[in-house]
């Protein structure tokens, strides 16, 4: 019984950590360094999936700035929104609204630059 247990245990530990690591563009297995806003990210299906959305975004975002020497334009404006966005600490409904948003104007920068 108590080998079960510790199974069983060391399985659910591995889940939540595999969950975590998997859980957005970026590495979660720091979690407990990250500030609020990116600990729900990892915490969260949902803002992981739009984390490597944009994440998938942003990377073409790069490329297509590369063809017009704006490349570092792209990244300063990627790091004024992770600012923004990390201003939302844990709160879902305000970092649903900036992925969603700063998705659209990737996209639109890809398709129309």
């Amino acid at each position: 019984m108590k080998k079960i247990l510790s199974t069983l245990i060391l399985a659910a530990t591995v889940a939540v950590v595999s969950s975590h690591a998997r859980a957005a563009s970026f590495d979660c297995t720091s979690y407990e360094d990250f500030n609020a806003t990116e600990q729900r990210i990892c915490d969260s299906p949902y803002l992981g999936a739009l984390d490597e959305r944009l994440d998938s975004w942003y990377t073409r975002a790069l490329k297509r700035a590369g063809y017009f020497d704006q490349t570092e334009v792209v990244r300063e404006a990627q790091r004024a929104w992770i600012d923004q966005r990390n201003a939302c600490d844990a709160s879902d409904r305000c970092i649903r609204r900036l992925y969603r948003s700063r998705i659209r104007e990737l996209a639109q920068y890809v398709e129309h630059v």
